[in-house]
């Protein structure tokens, strides 16, 4: 039961993971007010929030619930999915910052918005909606090193 639940969270959070990094993307606009920015920063937080759920119920899952450990760790897509994962999380970075730095100020500024944080999104909305293809390769037994 409990592997049933673990992986009903890990799901659930990717899901929300996706949602959130979508809206982000959704409502970046060239430039905004700041309390736009301070909405989109409180979005960043849950983004951050359910990528940490998704990497403890995948940790949980790879090391206590599913398949033994030399089954994930033998497997490049399970390595390649944890790469993936953590590259997005590298470059998640850039946008939780830039919407930590112009929280503060009158809610009224116009602030502009970095050319590149739109794509840095798009990257991660391109990266995210691999993760679970890549898990269901390794579920599914290939890449195996042998």
């Amino acid at each position: 039961m409990a592997f049933i639940i673990t992986k009903y969270i890990h799901f659930i959070s990717i899901l929300v993971l996706f949602s959130c990094c979508l809206l982000e993307y959704v409502q970046l606009q060239p430039s905004m007010k700041r309390s736009k920015i301070k909405r989109l920063l409180q979005t960043d937080i849950l983004f951050g929030l359910s990528a940490l759920v998704v990497l403890l119920s995948g940790l949980a899952m790879a090391l206590w619930l599913a398949k033994p450990l030399g089954y994930y760790l033998s497997n490049w897509f399970f390595h390649l999915k944890y790469t993936l994962f953590i590259l997005i999380g590298l470059i998640s970075a850039y946008p939780t910052l830039f919407f930590f730095r112009n929280r503060r100020g009158d809610d009224a500024d116009n602030i502009e918005l970095p050319n590149r944080l739109r794509q840095i999104i798009q990257i991660e909305l391109a990266g995210i909606l691999c993760l679970p293809l890549l898990g269901i390769l390794m579920a599914s037994g290939f890449g195996a090193i042998r």
